[in-house]
């Protein structure tokens, strides 16, 4: 709220001092985008769907070892498993 209110306060000064339209028109574009961007950021991440909104969790850190192990069984899997879109060397 603070931040909004900050946004609207200076937005007015400076197009009070600004003399051109264009530089007007320009501010405006500037101070919605602002403020669509801090509304975004605090908007609840979710889904909506037929019977609601849900809100979705991010998913925890991954530790270093299980990041470790995830890339081993990558590498083994397309070694095992060559991927057929892959075109041939010649």
């Amino acid at each position: 709220m603070r931040t909004s209110l900050l946004l609207a306060i200076s937005s007015v000064v400076a197009a009070g001092v600004l003399p051109s339209l264009p530089a007007k028109i320009v501010l405006s574009a500037l101070v919605l985008f602002a403020a669509l961007t801090e509304a975004a950021s605090r908007a609840p991440v979710g889904y909506e769907h037929e019977s609601g909104f849900y809100l979705s969790r991010g998913r925890g850190r991954m530790t270093k070892w299980r990041t470790l192990r995830r890339a081993g069984r990558k590498m083994l899997a397309s070694w095992l498993f060559p991927d057929s879109r892959r075109p041939a060397r010649a």
